[in-house]
């Protein structure tokens, strides 16, 4: 397995995106603009909602962001264990009407995998599917 740094990953995950197609957004401020229903950003898909909504039509359906987040749903567990935090990055890919499922299963999947990438040993990845969801 590759050793890399979460700068590293973030840059791959952005890297592997725009390659197949997708625009980089640049994180945007946690403070929200122009959205009254949150007190701050709760995840990568919050400063999208423009699009998803259609108020904003954007010049490319295929967007990737590394977006800075702020979540306390678990702020009590904050310093008590090594994967509770209140600020953190998220990664995401997002399609505005153009691509589904089978595309980002199979990006997502040559993501984890691919040597060009994360390089995962396919063979120590789990995947679940529930049945009704095709």
């Amino acid at each position: 397995m590759k050793q890399l740094s979460s700068a590293q990953v973030r840059q791959m995950f952005l890297d592997f995106f725009q390659s197949k197609g997708h625009t980089i957004e640049p994180s945007a401020s946690l403070i929200p603009v122009n959205d009254p229903t949150l007190l701050w950003i709760n995840s990568g898909v919050a400063t999208l909602k423009k699009y998803f909504d259609g108020s904003v039509v954007p010049e490319n359906p295929r967007i990737t962001n590394a977006q800075k987040s702020i979540r306390t749903n678990d702020i009590e567990n904050v310093g008590k264990t090594a994967r509770h935090h209140t600020m953190f990055e998220m990664l995401g890919n997002f399609s505005i009407g153009d691509y589904f499922k089978n595309e980002a299963i199979h990006w997502a999947w040559e993501f984890l995998t691919d040597p060009k990438w994360m390089a995962f040993d396919p063979e120590k990845l789990y995947v679940t599917v529930y049945p009704k969801d095709t």
